[in-house]
């Protein structure tokens, strides 16, 4: 059994050093292309220029600046106003990723809740709850009273405003409840999915979302599900109306039955397991997949999905990528050779290996699983050989090898190659940072 080795801050230094060489490496081959973004300045003096579509593109590239833009944040909240709406909406949406002014922006940004001007961007009460939400909780007391609106954009612009906050809404349950209790359908998916966001706090929600697990609109079950799922173990007592989801909804709500049951966990019962089982043989791929994940969510009550798991896995394209089954199946079977395979098929057929390779980290190697990803890095096919690469770093095997065959792409010719290879060595070394003593995730 191969067991991870603790690399010393010798080895983290040079994966550091490796990535941050193949970064410069893999700029400094595209250095001279361009002569690069305008400075700060010469786009806030853009945003004066007479013609509207010169004014959003010079909001467009200050959003591409992300910080760097901050110097002309009193320029973008006066394009807040600007007259064409496209350049209010840009604006609108730059403010709020740079989270600026928050004692300007949240009341100015409150005020056009209900403005109903299409953009290409959505309609501006969209673009406004969305930005307002990046303020978090300091934009509650504006977003709370819009719920209450008599008008369907205002109260849909502060349900996208809460979904941006999450857990911090958790105050607007009670609004967001009378709101799935009124008529508009359309409205009632956005205080759904607001629910979902809010998620276990919303658990005096349940009641309501399970009623709607029964809509004759499939867009209404599909978010009643997620926001079951998003709820967590409070929400078992919805465990029923799901399995009805899972065994005679549309393809999207029977796949979103699926993960929210595992979402839920064991406290869905025998019966909701045996029903995910049943999912395994669902016509529809993704349904399968999410399937499979859940029932690595419901470990005690799921071991007679082993023998069919094993089975799906030797069949192709029942599970695309098949990591996610694998990781199950080891969950349940530790001593199935399987997931290895499994994993190793999907290096070799480059079916999403990223996936593959991360799972090798969760999964416990055996000295043939190290052998095997040994000779992948001699694969012809570079993505086989990177990411069987980061399966040994992963496990914290043979990393010598795993880091020599990773600086060799990330200075190979093709550019896509050198950026790929470089953003693997950048993300390890990063890992390797945040974990206690450096030691590989």
């Amino acid at each position: 059994m191969i067991t991870t080795p603790k690399p010393d801050a010798r080895f983290f230094c040079r994966l550091m050093a490796l990535a941050l060489t193949a970064i410069v490496f893999a700029s400094g081959a595209r250095a001279g292309e361009s002569a690069g973004p305008p400075a700060v300045a010469e786009l806030v003096a853009q945003l004066s220029a007479s013609e509207p579509a010169m004014r959003l593109q010079a909001v467009e590239a200050l959003a591409a600046l992300g910080e760097a833009a901050r110097p002309a944040v009193p320029n973008l909240v006066q394009a807040i106003r600007d007259e064409d709406a496209e350049v209010r909406a840009a604006a609108t949406e730059t403010l709020g990723r740079l989270v600026a002014e928050p004692d300007t922006m949240i009341p100015r940004l409150a005020a056009q809740l209900d403005d109903s001007t299409s953009t290409r961007r959505g309609p501006m009460w969209a673009v406004v709850g969305f930005s307002l939400g990046h303020y978090g909780r300091d934009a509650l007391p504006h977003v709370m009273p819009a719920l209450k609106s008599p008008s369907s954009a205002t109260c849909r612009s502060a349900m996208l405003a809460i979904d941006r906050i999450g857990a911090d809404a958790h105050e607007t349950v009670p609004d967001l409840i009378a709101i799935l209790q009124r008529n508009d359908a359309e409205t009632r998916i956005y205080a759904i999915n607001a629910l979902r966001a809010v998620g276990p706090a919303a658990k005096d929600a349940i009641p309501e979302l399970v009623k709607h697990l029964s809509s004759d609109d499939f867009h209404t079950q599909y978010w009643a599900c997620r926001a079951l799922g998003a709820i967590g173990p409070e929400a078992r007592s919805a465990a029923g109306d799901l399995v009805t989801c899972l065994r005679s909804g549309v393809a999207s709500v029977r796949r979103n039955a699926a993960a929210a049951l595992g979402n839920i966990g064991p406290e869905v019962g025998q019966a909701a397991a045996d029903a995910l089982i049943e999912a395994l043989s669902d016509s529809t791929q993704p349904v399968r997949q999410n399937a499979v994940v859940a029932l690595g969510q419901l470990q005690p009550l799921a071991g007679k999905a082993v023998p069919v798991i094993e089975r799906l896995l030797e069949e192709p394209s029942k599970f695309t990528p098949r990591a996610p089954a694998a990781r199950t199946l080891w969950l349940l079977a530790p001593q199935s050779p399987t997931p290895v395979m499994a994993l190793l098929r999907d290096l070799e057929e480059n079916d999403e290996p990223w996936v593959a390779a991360r799972m090798f980290g969760e999964i416990k190697a055996t000295d043939e699983t190290v052998r095997r990803l040994v000779q992948l890095l001699d694969a012809t096919n570079v993505w086989t050989k990177q990411f069987a690469a980061v399966a040994l770093l992963e496990i914290g095997a043979e990393t010598q090898l795993a880091q020599a065959a990773l600086e060799q792409l990330a200075q190979s010719a093709d550019e896509e190659t050198r950026e790929s290879a470089a953003a693997s060595l950048a993300r390890l070394a990063a890992e390797s940072a945040d974990s206690p003593s450096g030691q590989t995730p």
